[in-house]
């Protein structure tokens, strides 16, 4: 399990097997660049590889859960046996495809629906008892960008999610196994997406270790100007810095090695 510590950021690489993630879509489909990929991340100082087989970027279409399984096993056994130490992270909304993930060796899994997509996903992770980060979304990823609308985005926002740990917690689910994300991107705006940030803080004080996913996004391009996402890597670098002097306890990024420079000169600092 994951401990809160607040003066050590983990770093979470992102492995996108798929064709239309928003940024590296196509990269790593295929077998032998998805592994030299995670590997090149490890040798950079990434903690956790979070692998997924399905986009989540708003107005993607799902796979399927055979097809993201199909994707997977076969990277996930060659990681666990490359690297045997390492977090092994699956991005999945689907209970059978976690389930499976968790057979061949995975160690994490990251649902970016909370469990609303798939419930009898908190089934599975009870029974295995493994880390499971529970993210902040609404709708999927055609109808998120139209449910932006929030009272107070930061009481809203904290108002769902434990919600989701409660109902995760009475299937069987201990504490001990939660990590919190507040869904950066999902279903908010620019603007909501920056209270979130500069309220962290809120979000450290549930108690659950906290991850933050919001590298190379949208909102980081509207504030910077840059369209390409490839492009967004010191507005990543300057949420990363926010992160860390929070006490942010994982961070979710594509870039590893210069976040990873980020994060060991702010935490020297400090």
């Amino acid at each position: 399990m994951l401990k809160h510590r607040k003066k050590k950021t983990h770093l979470m690489a992102i492995l996108n097997i798929t064709e239309d993630s928003f940024s590296d879509g196509g990269l790593f489909i295929d077998f032998e660049s998805a592994i030299n990929h995670a590997s090149l991340c490890i040798k950079n100082g990434a903690h956790i590889l979070d692998i997924g087989a399905q986009s989540t970027r708003p107005g993607a279409s799902e796979v399927g859960a055979e097809i993201e399984i199909k994707r997977l096993l076969p990277v996930i056994k060659e990681l666990r046996l490359l690297h045997p130490k390492i977090t092994i992270s699956v991005d999945t909304f689907h209970h059978s495809v976690a389930k499976e993930a968790l057979n061949e060796g995975a160690d994490w899994i990251n649902d970016i629906s909370g469990g609303r997509h798939d419930p009898q996903i908190f089934n599975v992770i009870a029974e295995n008892g493994c880390s499971y980060v529970l993210t902040h979304s609404r709708g999927n990823s055609k109808t998120m960008d139209s449910l932006a609308k929030y009272s107070n985005v930061v009481l809203d926002v904290k108002n769902e999610l434990s919600k989701q740990i409660d109902l995760a917690l009475s299937t069987g689910i201990k504490d001990e196994q939660i990590i919190v994300d507040p869904g950066i991107g999902f279903a908010k705006n620019s603007d909501q997406n920056l209270s979130l940030l500069r309220n962290i803080e809120e979000f450290i004080s549930m108690k659950y270790p906290l991850l933050i996913g919001a590298s190379r996004k949208r909102f980081i391009g509207s504030v910077i100007n840059e369209s390409d996402p490839n492009k967004r890597i010191y507005g990543t670098a300057a949420v990363a810095a926010r992160c860390v002097v929070a006490g942010v306890d994982v961070l979710r990024v594509h870039d590893i090695k210069p976040i990873s420079q980020v994060v060991k000169m702010i935490e020297s600092v400090m």
